[in-house]
């Protein structure tokens, strides 16, 4: 941002203040946004965008569904596309595009079509596939009334746009470490999504410019800064009326009315301008008809120009002005995003240092030894002492690199731990001891929480459970790891200089090099639509304010503090599993469906469910360490299996537990007698969004 304006020249951009131009200006932009009058509230030109925009655009269902996951979009809601037993039950009759709940019809009072709810929708008709595509683009626009920069699917559309429209000297916006690797994630899953949703409202806006003979506009938009912090010097009222230049982020809200931001700017604390400019049509992405903008608030949404605005006013108040609304103006936080999580402009998360992580994370040690006189123990020692070649069932990545005796002695693998790995009794880092209670204490836990054990499909995935990460995860080589002596110095205590090796990651090599200060996770995908439930009854209750997007982000994760605040019984058994195998636990919560299928958006790699997946239980194979499923015999084709035996009852679950549960902070564990809080009783009837998928 220019600090001096006398280099530019020392006219108004826009007509003067209370000028007869600048009124018709005004004018012009209201037709504009109102459809000359057709439009009269913000749900009108919101449900008019919705439903054009979600016709419009040529990405596919799955892909938007992908990209708008959040508290009413999940991967149910693609897994059961088409289903004749599914419907879409609309939170809004009048606007079903603001979200539904996905049913099983047996959830419904009646199966008689006539006496459901208002606005249903069964999943294998052309209006619920219709359906799906306007709550999806519903759910990526509400990323942006949220604030332009404050939720990681808006600063991802940011970057998304300075991508899509080749825009080369926005503003740039300092994050934190770990919100741009969230952000990274989102654009990972979702970068064409997210350019096409763009791409495709300024193809709208510029049709609906055209149409009416529309070159340019006049916009006003509000910059403000907090008492005290440093200003440019133009934003002073020596500089009222000429031109300045203020850039602006790739997309920033301008109003067609300059009350709106002049009302904004009185009820925050601090200084603030009003600048107005002229903004060429091709400079506008979107309107409240054609997408995001705030009809209210007569607002559209452009991308920069040549950055020359006219400074129009200066408002000044030490302290916030009483009894103003808030409006949805747009604001700037030079320099920084608004982000909840951020400490600053590019500072790091708290780390764990490397003293604190030793005497955090401490596996436990394995002892015992393979029996020469077992075929299996034999045939695994005459492998690692290459006296056989490896077989098909051998840990190998997908390089062909096969597991040799040098990786088990720099991992601190044991022979012992290989086999339980090979034969199903126990992932890497667990005797089978641990294994089985480990599985038994989680449903107890489930349990204590509200969460029939029937309803939930947990598995181990990782590198705990394939030996080798996945395919985004490569062995650092030595030229990725100049200027680091230390990890230089294991890499060769590793392989000797020997080029052959893995391409992948094995358990616990990066903590082995020094390169993370904590052992590989267990990874854990518990897939239960009735925990979602939960979690989203949970949400609600206590997040009202938050952006809903977060609740699930772009790749369908919840939460994790959501997760673990909805239940608490599961937390506790969390941090005491943490505790007893010295490793950290990554718990993923889906819908009953699983993570989303990307292969079906023509990606290698994929979480979704597959036969190869470690089972810890699920219906088919319920408290599966009781059968392990060995390696070394091809498994079966996955199919859906006889009911689920019946266990003991959560009491005498929790009786055989060894584990201790500690209250969460904060929560009073309702004792014998007492009723559960609301968003933790188990819901009659069978699981919501559960039945055969498509």
């Amino acid at each position: 941002m220019s600090e001096n304006p006398d280099h530019l020249a020392n006219r108004a951009l826009v007509p003067p203040l209370d000028s007869p131009a600048r009124e018709e200006a005004r004018r012009l932009s209201e037709a504009l946004l109102t459809q000359d009058g057709r439009i009269t509230d913000t749900p009108q030109g919101k449900t008019i965008a919705i439903v054009e925009l979600a016709r419009r655009l040529r990405t596919s269902t799955p892909a938007l569904i992908l990209a708008s996951m959040g508290l009413v979009v999940g991967s149910d809601m693609d897994a059961h596309r088409g289903s004749s037993q599914h419907v879409l039950v609309p939170h809004h009759a009048r606007y079903p595009s603001m979200g539904v709940d996905l049913r099983h019809v047996d959830e419904l009072d009646s199966t008689d079509p006539r006496r459901w709810p208002t606005g249903a929708v069964r999943m294998d008709t052309p209006q619920a596939e219709a359906l799906i595509r306007q709550v999806a683009v519903s759910e990526l626009m509400g990323a942006w009334s949220y604030g332009s920069n404050n939720n990681v699917r808006v600063l991802a559309l940011q970057q998304a746009a300075q991508e899509e429209f080749g825009i080369t000297d926005a503003l740039e916006w300092h994050l934190d470490p770990r919100t741009r690797a969230a952000v990274a994630i989102e654009l990972d899953y979702n970068r064409d999504a997210l350019r096409a949703f763009l791409r495709t409202q300024h193809d709208m806006t510029q049709e609906v410019l055209a149409a009416r003979g529309i070159t340019e506009v006049i916009g006003y938009r509000a910059l403000s800064w907090p008492e005290g912090a440093e200003q440019p010097l133009w934003a002073s009222a020596d500089h009222i009326g000429t031109i300045v230049e203020a850039r602006s982020r790739p997309l920033a809200s301008w109003s067609a009315d300059r009350q709106i931001v002049a009302d904004w700017l009185e009820q925050r604390s601090g200084h603030g301008v009003i600048v107005a400019a002229r903004q060429p049509a091709q400079t506008l992405l979107s309107l409240p008809s054609t997408g995001m903008g705030f009809f209210d608030q007569k607002e559209w949404v452009a991308m920069p120009g040549d950055h020359r605005v006219t400074l129009d006013g200066i408002v000044s108040h030490p302290a916030p002005a009483p009894g103003l609304t808030r409006t949805a103006a747009a604001a700037v936080s030079l320099g920084a995003p608004a982000l909840q999580s951020n400490t600053g402009p590019g500072a790091s998360p708290s780390s764990v240092t490397a003293a604190a992580a030793a005497d955090r994370w401490q596996p436990p040690s394995f002892t015992g030894a393979l029996d020469p006189a077992d075929p299996l123990d034999a045939q695994i020692m005459r492998i690692l002492a290459k006296e056989e070649d490896p077989t098909p069932w051998w840990p190998q990545d997908d390089s062909g690199y096969a597991m040799a005796q040098r990786d088990l002695d720099f991992l601190g693998i044991t022979p012992i731990q290989l086999k339980w790995f090979v034969t199903g009794e126990a992932p890497l880092g667990m005797t089978p001891e641990h294994h089985a209670q480990f599985g038994a204490q989680i449903l107890a836990a489930l349990e204590h929480d509200g969460i029939d054990p029937a309803d939930v499909d947990i598995r181990l995935k990782g590198s705990g459970s394939g030996f080798f990460s996945g395919l985004h995860k490569t062995l650092p080589r030595e030229e990725e790891l100049t200027g680091n002596l230390p990890a230089l110095q294991r890499l060769h205590e590793w392989f000797q200089g020997d080029l052959h090796r893995p391409v992948r990651r094995p358990f616990d090599a990066m903590w082995k090099l020094g390169l993370d200060p904590e052992p590989s996770d267990f990874d854990l995908d518990i897939n239960s639509t009735a925990i979602v439930w939960a979690a989203r009854e949970h949400w609600r209750a206590n997040h009202a304010d938050r952006y809903p997007g977060d609740f699930m982000g772009g790749h369908g994760y919840l939460d994790k503090a959501t997760l673990l605040s909805s239940l608490p019984a599961l937390a506790d058994w969390a941090h005491t599993w943490e505790d007893r195998l010295g490793r950290p636990l990554s718990l993923g919560a889906f819908e009953s469906s699983g993570p989303f299928d990307n292969t079906q958006l023509g990606r290698a790699l994929s979480s979704h469910f597959q036969e190869t997946d470690w089972i810890i239980h699920n219906s088919a194979r319920p408290e599966a360490w009781r059968t392990p499923r060995s390696r070394i015999t091809p498994p079966e084709h996955e199919r859906p299996g006889p009911a689920p035996r019946s266990r003991p009852s959560a009491a005498a679950a929790r009786s055989r537990s060894t584990s201790v549960r500690k209250p969460a902070a904060g929560h009073k564990r309702p004792s014998p007698g007492t009723e559960q809080p609301s968003h933790l009783r188990r819901r009659p009837g069978p699981e919501q969004g559960r039945g055969p998928s498509k």
